[in-house]
C-alpha cells in the first residue's frame, strides 16, 4: 500500500468520525431540556362543580377529578406522554385506577321534549390520554377522572392518596404522588386549585 492510498483512507476515516461526532453531538444538543407538567384541580366541564366526592345517579358514590394539565416540552425533540391516568393508594398500597372520562353528552330536556344536546370532550384527539408534545412546544388539555362504587364496595376501596402515572416514548413509567386524600368515600367537595403545580 502506497503513501497516497493510506493518506486517503485515514483521512476518510477521520472524516466518518468526525461526521458521527457531529451528528451524535447534535443529538446531545437537541435532548438538552426537559418535559414539565403543570396542573390544577378545576370545576368540571359539564357544571360548575369542583373535585371530590359526591353522589351520582341511582345513588352510585363518585368520586370525580378534573384536571387542566400543561405541558412544556423545552427539548428539540418531540416528546410522549403515554396513557395518563390517576391511581388511589392506601399508603404504599395500590387500591385502583380511575377512570379516564373521554366523551360527555349533556340532554336538556322540557317535559318529555329534548330541547337541546352538547357534547362534551376530554383529552387529546378522539378522547386519548396520550399526549404528543412537539419541540420548544406547549400543549393545554383539559382532563376527567371518575371512580364509581356502590355502597357494598366501599369498605375495600378506602384510599388516602391519589398518584399521576404515565409512560414516556420508551415506556418507561412515571409515578407521581399529586394529593392527599382525607374524608375518604365522605360527601365532600374541596377547593380548585388557584396555581399551577409543577409535578416533581
Amino acid at each position: 500500500m502506497n503513501n497516497d492510498m493510506l493518506t486517503t483512507i485515514i483521512g476518510g476515516a477521520i472524516g466518518l468520525v468526525s461526521a458521527l461526532s457531529g451528528v451524535y453531538f447534535q443529538r446531545f444538543l437537541d435532548r438538552r431540556g426537559e418535559l414539565n407538567i403543570f396542573y390544577k384541580f378545576c370545576y368540571r366541564k359539564e357544571r360548575s362543580v369542583s373535585w371530590g366526592f359526591e353522589t351520582g345517579v341511582n345513588n352510585i358514590n363518585l368520586f370525580t377529578v378534573p384536571i387542566v394539565f400543561e405541558f412544556q416540552n423545552t427539548t428539540n425533540v418531540t416528546k410522549v406522554v403515554r396513557d395518563v391516568n390517576l391511581l388511589l393508594y392506601k399508603g404504599d398500597s395500590f387500591v385502583c385506577k380511575m377512570d379516564q372520562m373521554d366523551h360527555l353528552r349533556i340532554t336538556s330536556k322540557k317535559g318529555n321534549t329534548i330541547t337541546n344536546e352538547e357534547d362534551l370532550y376530554y383529552g387529546a384527539e378522539k378522547g386519548s390520554y396520550s399526549f404528543v408534545i412537539g419541540p420548544r412546544n406547549l400543549v393545554h388539555h383539559e382532563c376527567e377522572f371518575m371512580y364509581k362504587a356502590q355502597d357494598s364496595e366501599l369498605k375495600n376501596l378506602k384510599f388516602d392518596t391519589l398518584k399521576l402515572r404515565y409512560y414516556d416514548e420508551k415506556n418507561k413509567e412515571y409515578l407521581f404522588l399529586i394529593r392527599k386524600i382525607n374524608d375518604c368515600w365522605n360527601k365532600k367537595l374541596y377547593p380548585n386549585d388557584k396555581e399551577w403545580i409543577l409535578i416533581k
